[in-house]
C-alpha cells in the first residue's frame, strides 16, 4: 500500500484536472480499487521479470513490454481516477517507471525504471508531471497482447461463472482491465491510414470499453446473461475494428 502525504494528494488532484483526459471519466470506465488491485499485481510480475538478468532476457521477448504498457495504463487512469484510490498520488511516478521498463534497451535500464516504481510504491513520490499522452503508456501491439489473454478467460467465464467469489471478482477485473485499455486503442491512431476514418477507430474503441465496463459490473452481480451480452457486444466492435484496420488486406 502506497503512503503518500495528504498535501502530495491534494497537488495531485489539483494538477489532473489541469490538462486534457482520457476520453472517458475514468469513474465511468472501472472502479479505483480494482485498478489498484491490477497495478499492484503487475508491479509483482515485473520484480520477477526483473529478479535476475536471466530472467530479464527470458521476458524481454514476452510479458516484460506487455505488463509494463499495462501498468503504465492503469497507473494513468488511478491518476485521473475522480474517485481516491489508495495510491493516486504516486500513480504519476509509477506510471513513468512503468514507461522507462517498457522502452528500456538493457537490463540496467530496466531496473532503473522499476527502482523508480518501487520507490513510489513504498510512499517516495519523485514529483512526476501528472502530464501524458494516452497513445504514448505503451506499445499497441503489446497492449493487444493483454486484451486477447484476458479475452480468453472472460470467453471461458461467460460460458460458466466462476464458483469461487475471489475468480469471479479477478474476471470482473480482467474486464474493468480491458475497459482501460481501450482508452489507450481510443487515442493511439497509428494504424488508421485514412484521416477520414479515425472518428470509426475511436467510436469502436468506445463501444468496446462501454461494454467491457457493463460486462465487469455483470459479473460483480452474478449476473452471467448481463455479461455475456456486453461480452458478446464488445467483441463485436473488436471484431469489426479488425475486419477494417487489420484484416482488410
Amino acid at each position: 500500500m502506497l503512503r503518500v502525504s495528504l498535501l502530495s494528494l491534494c497537488l495531485s488532484v489539483v494538477a489532473v484536472a489541469s490538462f486534457a483526459a482520457a476520453p472517458v471519466k475514468i469513474k465511468d470506465v472501472a472502479p479505483g480499487a480494482d485498478l489498484v488491485l491490477e497495478a499492484d499485481a503487475k508491479i509483482k510480475a515485473l520484480e520477477e521479470a526483473l529478479s535476475s538478468a536471466d530472467k530479464y532476457q527470458e521476458a524481454k521477448a514476452g510479458p516484460l513490454g506487455r505488463d509494463a504498457g499495462v501498468l503504465a495504463a492503469l497507473s494513468q487512469a488511478i491518476l485521473e481516477s475522480e474517485e481516491k484510490p489508495a495510491w493516486k498520488a504516486a500513480a504519476a511516478d509509477v506510471r513513468d517507471g512503468a514507461i522507462a521498463i517498457g522502452n528500456a534497451k538493457s537490463f540496467e535500464d530496466a531496473k532503473k525504471g522499476l527502482d523508480g516504481v518501487k520507490a513510489a510504491a513504498a510512499g517516495t513520490a519523485a514529483g512526476a508531471k501528472p502530464e501524458a499522452e494516452w497513445n504514448k503508456l505503451g506499445k499497441l501491439g503489446a497492449v493487444m497482447k493483454e486484451v486477447n489473454a484476458r479475452n480468453g478467460k472472460l470467453r471461458r467465464a461467460v460460458r460458466k461463472l466462476p464458483e469461487k467469489d475471489e475468480e469471479l471478482a479477478q474476471t470482473a477485473r480482467d474486464a474493468s482491465v480491458l475497459a482501460v485499455l481501450a482508452l489507450v486503442t481510443h487515442e493511439d491512431t497509428h494504424e488508421v491510414k485514412n484521416d477520414a476514418d479515425k472518428p470509426l477507430w475511436q467510436q469502436q474503441s468506445k463501444d468496446f470499453q462501454k461494454e467491457m465496463t457493463a460486462a465487469a459490473t455483470a459479473f460483480k452481480a452474478k449476473d452471467l446473461a448481463g455479461a455475456k451480452k456486453a461480452f458478446d457486444a464488445a467483441n463485436k466492435a473488436c471484431n469489426e475494428c479488425h475486419k477494417k484496420f487489420r484484416d482488410k488486406e
